[in-house]
């Protein structure tokens, strides 16, 4: 694979995962679909068909259940990363909407750099904590609009935006020992049905919301196989051929995609200072991922 072509495949998931929120949006607004529905639809299918096609393409995706361990820790991967992360996303964005949503779970890298800092008790770069400081500043004026006295944000949307990257924090460090002997999609996969058999306890796929109809079942496919399965599969498979750093830069093009398709498509507004709040936290997550921004952990 040529690196433009696997340029192509990180920013096409990357704008995939952001009409995934775009598709939520719509079905929220069309019937009443609680957040842990879709939870429960999105992973359980997307997760299904993703070690579906791993199978046939003759992945070992049974081999990560050959150690008390690497099953332990795909099970918190599915229940405490992928299950919490897409849950409490889905709330913020069923509050809110998927731009907010998605710039406050960007706050992920932020966290996880402060994270790494503790653990390890080394600084990061002047630049990361620069960052950090930016994505802050940026999430302040996108949350308040400027007036550091009241939320423009509902603040469900906001307490569980936050809680959402977390969420990412989880999802990224939980995996990291199962990616040095399985492949990444294979672990993605688990997670994904895992997660979606977990989240079928509290809100089962049974209980199919009112009104629900042809249009509906294609906005949940949309969502299942675009906006989760290509999504997933298009970012992973730039890997072959990109530095991660490169990646998660593109990873940038999902809250642009987010915001501008919440403007167009869905008549949110932003007052000016909302709009330089996210201009900011987009140039925060493109230094956070500049090369070597956070240290290795594996």
């Amino acid at each position: 694979m040529t690196k433009k072509l696997a340029a192509v495949l990180a920013g096409t998931g990357a704008i995939f995962f952001g009409i995934s929120g775009i598709l939520s949006s719509i079905l929220f607004a069309r019937i009443a679909v609680s957040p842990g529905w879709l939870v429960s639809a999105r992973m359980f299918f997307s997760g299904l068909l993703l070690l579906a096609y791993l199978l046939v393409t003759k992945q070992p995706i049974f081999k990560i259940w050959r150690s008390w361990r690497s099953a332990g820790l795909v099970i918190a991967f599915g229940v405490l990363g992928v299950c919490f992360a897409q849950s409490t996303f889905l709330l913020s964005l069923y509050y809110g909407n998927a731009a907010v949503a998605t710039i406050l779970q960007s706050l992920g890298p932020a966290i996880l750099i402060l994270l790494v800092a503790l653990a390890t008790r080394r600084l990061p770069r002047w630049l990361d904590i620069g960052a950090v400081l930016l994505s802050l500043v940026g999430i302040l004026l996108l949350v308040t609009g400027g007036k550091l006295t009241s939320l423009v944000v509902p603040t469900p949307a906001f307490v569980w935006g936050v809680a959402s990257a977390f969420g990412i924090v989880a999802y990224t460090l939980i995996p990291c020992p199962l990616l040095k002997h399985n492949h990444s999609l294979v672990v993605t996969g688990w997670g994904l049905f895992i997660g979606g058999v977990a989240a079928n306890f509290l809100t089962p796929l049974t209980t199919i919301p009112a009104g629900f109809d042809g249009l509906d079942f294609l906005l949940v496919a949309g969502i299942v196989v675009v906006g989760t399965l290509l999504a997933y599969a298009f970012y992973v498979e730039s890997l072959n051929a990109l530095d991660p750093a490169v990646v998660s830069m593109l990873g940038t093009l999902e809250p642009l995609t987010a915001t501008v398709l919440s403007v167009l498509c869905l008549n949110v507004s932003f007052c000016p200072v909302q709009f330089v709040g996210i201009v900011l936290t987009i140039v925060a997550i493109l230094l956070i991922n500049l090369p070597q921004s956070v240290p290795n952990l594996h």
